[in-house]
This record gives C-alpha cells, sequence and structure tokens, in this order.
C-alpha cells in the first residue's frame, strides 16, 4: 500500500483504462445523442461525458467522466458488457473523489457461482488485492448490491490518499479480466446459455433501477434526461 500527499488525475486514470482495453479489442466508438453525451446541467454545475463502444465478443463498453463544481466532485466508471454467449462476468469499476474521502467500487459481476468459475474469475483478483493493501471497511454494500458480491469486491469510502491504491488495483483487475476473457468459448450448453441471458437482464434490470446515481443525476439535467442515460447508454 501506498500514501500520496496529491490523489491522482481521474482523467489520466480513465484514458489509462480506456487504452488498456484498447490494446487488446479493437473499439468501435457509437455515436450517442448530444444531449445524453454531454448533458447540460442546471446553473452549469455538471460537465458529463459519456462514452459508448463496441467490441468483437461485447455488447457494449461504457465510460464516463463526471465532475461536479460544488459539491466538488470528480468521478470516472467503467462497465463492460461481455456478449451473452459467453460465461464471461460483466466487469464493473468506479472512483468518485470527494473533499476528503474516495468512495470505490470494483467487481466482476457473474452469471454463475460454482467454485470452478469463482476459481477461474474471482480467486485471482484477490491475490492481485493483496499487492495493493486491506480494502476492508465498515461501509455495507446497498441491498441491491449483495447479491453480485464477491470475495474480491471492494465496495467503500476511504480516505483520500488510498485513490491511486484503488486505481492500481482497478486497473489489475482490468488486465486479468481482459486477459482471460479472451480466452473464453462461446457457451454452448442451452441451459447455460439461459442463465448467462437471465443475469444480463437482472444486471441491467438493478442499474436502472436500483442505482441510486440516478436520482441524484436528475437533480441536476432533469429526471426524462437521466432515465435516457441510464436506459439507453449506460446499460
Amino acid at each position: 500500500m501506498t500514501t500520496e500527499a496529491r490523489p491522482p488525475d481521474l482523467e489520466t486514470a480513465f484514458h489509462g483504462l480506456i487504452s488498456s482495453i484498447h490494446s487488446r479489442l479493437t473499439l468501435s466508438a457509437v455515436q450517442l445523442d448530444p444531449e445524453l453525451a454531454q448533458p447540460g446541467s442546471f446553473l452549469k454545475i455538471l460537465k458529463a461525458r459519456h462514452y459508448n463502444w463496441h467490441a468483437d465478443g461485447f455488447r457494449k463498453i461504457f465510460g464516463l467522466r463526471f465532475t461536479v463544481k460544488i459539491p466538488s466532485l470528480d468521478q470516472l466508471n467503467l462497465i463492460i458488457y461481455p456478449d451473452q454467449q459467453v460465461e464471461t462476468p460483466i466487469f464493473l469499476m468506479f472512483c468518485l473523489l470527494t473533499g476528503r474521502k474516495v468512495i470505490c467500487h470494483v467487481n466482476v459481476n457473474g452469471m454463475f457461482d460454482d467454485a470452478d468459475y469463482r476459481e477461474r474469475w474471482v480467486r485471482p483478483l484477490i491475490d492481485i488485492q493483496r499487492q495493493h493493501g486491506s480494502f476492508d471497511c465498515a461501509d455495507r454494500y446497498p441491498e441491491w448490491m449483495t447479491r453480485w458480491r464477491t470475495p474480491a469486491g471492494i465496495y467503500g469510502m476511504f480516505p483520500k490518499e488510498r485513490a491511486g491504491d484503488f486505481l492500481r488495483c482497478g486497473s489489475g483487475y482490468l488486465d486479468h479480466y481482459l486477459n482471460l476473457a479472451l480466452t473464453v468459448p462461446p457457451e454452448t450448453d442451452s441451459s447455460r446459455l439461459q442463465i448467462i441471458r437471465a443475469r444480463h437482464q437482472e444486471f441491467v434490470n438493478d442499474i436502472r433501477t436500483q442505482d441510486k446515481a440516478q436520482s441524484l443525476i436528475a437533480k441536476m439535467i432533469g429526471a426524462e434526461k437521466a432515465r435516457r442515460i441510464f436506459y439507453e447508454v449506460t446499460t
């Protein structure tokens, strides 16, 4: 674990994550409605940029950069949705810098929960996490997120000085995830395919209906535009 006098630059960190994806996948940018790609806010206190990409083997890669003047907030988001013909989990990473704290979340949201699946997708991430110090904390997962929780998942509020540790850990998670995802063959078992499709729909529904960020954003850009972002861009 390291401590840093200055928090990391999330703009640089975001582009680093996208570059890591681009080094392994050929990304095709998706043209978004300008009102959703860069929504304006009341009193111009918000600057938001939403991105979507496609790649072979992946339905959607979602990225977000988000800053607010008052209160001071600086955020990055990344969600990677594989095609629904493979067992690959959905990858999610979130980092929010506030005045004094960093709120972190990273996880692989699995399609299955058997021992073999956890051995492939979760255990190596636990090993990566150990290299960056403990992220144990008293913060509780929101109720809707508990069914997606894994032993490798990080969620909580930490001193701002831990932001760099978290971003390096999350970047390590992403590297392992992508390297493994590129080796996964299409699923041929019809019953497993049915489970995969159901799990994808459950995740999408949770983001659309349970994530409290939508109501917070709605206060700045309006409820209808916020809803469209979560339904058309984020998921």
